[in-house]
């Protein structure tokens, strides 16, 4: 069984501005039971466990960007670039709302990361010649996001 989703074309000029993108995905699970298959032209992505997750997947190939960052003058607000993903949205606002995470290895200190994990992909490319007992370096790998868990279900324990 083949569903069928249609997307509108963003924007004006082109040939097919203004006309509905069809994107067809495929409901059949194989008999390896592998998943369900993006069948868009040239996408290469792994199978998908749930037709959710694949319709999900859609969002990919289609231009429409619905979710918008809620700060006034931010380039991803109303008007602007704007998100595909809803959870890519609220990601985005720690760059307004986080304190930021400083490397300690460079010398401009007003440069602020908004995750730790950016700071640490940071340090991994431009700090490599840093020596892996370094405290400084297993403090930065160490950090975790503020909040604890942000986002993700804690599991209780009786």
């Amino acid at each position: 069984m083949v569903a069928s989703r249609t997307l509108p074309r963003p924007g004006p000029g082109g040939p097919t501005a203004g006309q509905p993108l069809s994107i067809q995905t495929t409901t059949t699970v194989p008999a390896q039971g592998v998943g369900y298959r993006c069948d868009f032209p040239g996408c290469n992505s792994a199978p998908f466990q749930t037709q959710y997750l694949l319709n999900s997947h859609a969002n990919v190939h289609s231009q429409s960007r619905p979710h918008y960052c809620p700060v006034p003058g931010c380039s991803r607000a109303v008007g602007g670039k704007g998100f595909k993903r809803k959870n890519e949205m609220i990601r985005h606002g720690l760059v307004h709302d986080s304190p930021g995470y400083v490397c300690p290895f460079c010398n401009d200190r007003e440069h602020r990361y908004p995750r730790p994990d950016n700071l640490q992909r940071h340090v991994r490319v431009h700090h490599v010649d840093k020596d892996k007992d370094d405290p400084a370096l297993r403090e930065v790998l160490a950090q975790r996001p503020e909040g604890g868990t942000r986002g993700r279900r804690r599991r209780v324990r009786f």
